[in-house]
C-alpha cells in the first residue's frame, strides 16, 4: 500500500489550491520583484480564490491581497511562495547535473512540468489521485490546450495502487537518474506512511538521482519548541480538514534518511532561504522557520 496524498471524500486537497493562489498573488508582484512567474495558477483556481487572485493583479487595491492573507494565515503565503521559488532552483540545478526524468509525487496543482523551461527536455510524471489530476487538467485545458508530449499523467489511488508498478508502466526507468518532488505531503501522513514511502523511493531512485521534500519541523508539531505563528498555522490546515500529522527533526534527518540509502545534500528553513531572495528581489519576506526543504541524495548501492 502507497499512501503518498492527502484526499478527503475523492476531492483535490484543499491546500493544494491555497498554494496555488499564493503562486497567483506572487505573480501579479511587479516582475522586478517577484520571485517566480505562474501564468497557470489562476486557470487552476475556482470560485473566490480565483476572485481574490483577480483583486490581487488591480492596481494599489491589489496590494491588500497579500496582506490580508497574511493576517488569516500568519508566515504562510510568505512561506509558500519562497518554498517555490526554492524548489525551482533545485529542480533547476538537478536537471542541470544530469537528471532525465522529473516526478512529482502527489503533483497537486503544481505547474513545474509546464513553466520551467529546464523541464520540457525531459520526461515527467506527474503521480497523484484521478481525482485530483481530472480537476487540474479540466481548468488547464483552456490555457494549455493540449498537454505537452513529454508530460505523463499517472493515477494512482493511494490506497489500492502500487506505485512502482504504475511509475513503469508510464514509462519511468529505474536505472537512469531523476529528480523526485516530495512537496506539501509529508506533514500529512502517518509516521509508518513516511517511512514506508522512503523505502518505496529508495528502491524507485537510481543513484545519484535527487529526492526534494518538504517537512514541518516536528518541534512544532509536539509542541516542544515556539515558532512564530504555528499555533494559528496549525490551527487553520486543522480546520481545512488536512492537519499535520508528521514532522521530521532537522537535527537527526541525515541519520534518519540514510538508513533509507539517502545522502542528506541541504536542509533549510524557508524563513532562511527568504533572507537568501532578499537582496535580490528587495523582498522583505518572513518565510517560516517551523517550515522546511530538504533535497537528498540516492547513494550507489
Amino acid at each position: 500500500m502507497c499512501i503518498l496524498f492527502y484526499m478527503i471524500s475523492n476531492q483535490p486537497s484543499r491546500t493544494a489550491e491555497y498554494m496555488a493562489l499564493f503562486r497567483a498573488v506572487e505573480t501579479a508582484e511587479p516582475p522586478g520583484r517577484r520571485l517566480f512567474d505562474d501564468p497557470y495558477a489562476i486557470p487552476l483556481l475556482s470560485g473566490a480564490l480565483k476572485a481574490l487572485a483577480a483583486i490581487a493583479r488591480i492596481s494599489v487595491i491589489g496590494k491588500v491581497v497579500p496582506a490580508f492573507l497574511d493576517f488569516g494565515w500568519p508566515c504562510t503565503r510568505s512561506s509558500g511562495v519562497v518554498r517555490t521559488r526554492l524548489i525551482d532552483d533545485m529542480v533547476r540545478e538537478a536537471i542541470h547535473a544530469g537528471a532525465q526524468q522529473f516526478v512529482l509525487l502527489g503533483a497537486g496543482f503544481d505547474s513545474r512540468a509546464y513553466r520551467l523551461e529546464e523541464a520540457r527536455g525531459i520526461r515527467i510524471f506527474e503521480v497523484d489521485h484521478p481525482a485530483t489530476q481530472t480537476a487540474k487538467l479540466e481548468r488547464l485545458k483552456p490555457r494549455l490546450g493540449r498537454s505537452p508530449e513529454n508530460v505523463h499523467y499517472v493515477e494512482v489511488d493511494f490506497e489500492k495502487d502500487n506505485l512502482e508498478c504504475k511509475l513503469s508502466e508510464a514509462g519511468f526507468d529505474g536505472t537512469v537518474a531523476a529528480v523526485a518532488l516530495w512537496e506539501g505531503v509529508v506533514s500529512y501522513l502517518s509516521e509508518p506512511a513516511v517511512y514506508a514511502n522512503l523505502g518505496i523511493l529508495a528502491r524507485l531512485l537510481a543513484p545519484h538521482s535527487r529526492l526534494i521534500l518538504t517537512y514541518v519541523d516536528k518541534a512544532a508539531i509536539d509542541g516542544s519548541a515556539v515558532f512564530r505563528g504555528a499555533r494559528r498555522w496549525k490551527s487553520r490546515v486543522g480546520r481545512s480538514g488536512e492537519p499535520f500529522l508528521f514532522g521530521f527533526d532537522p537535527a537527526t534527518l541525515a541519520q534518519t534518511v540514510l538508513q533509507y540509502g539517502f545522502l542528506l545534500e541541504s536542509d533549510i528553513s524557508t524563513a532562511d532561504a527568504a533572507r537568501r531572495y532578499r537582496t535580490a528581489n528587495g523582498r522583505i519576506e518572513s518565510g517560516s522557520e517551523l517550515y522546511r526543504v530538504a533535497s537528498i541524495i540516492r547513494a550507489e548501492g
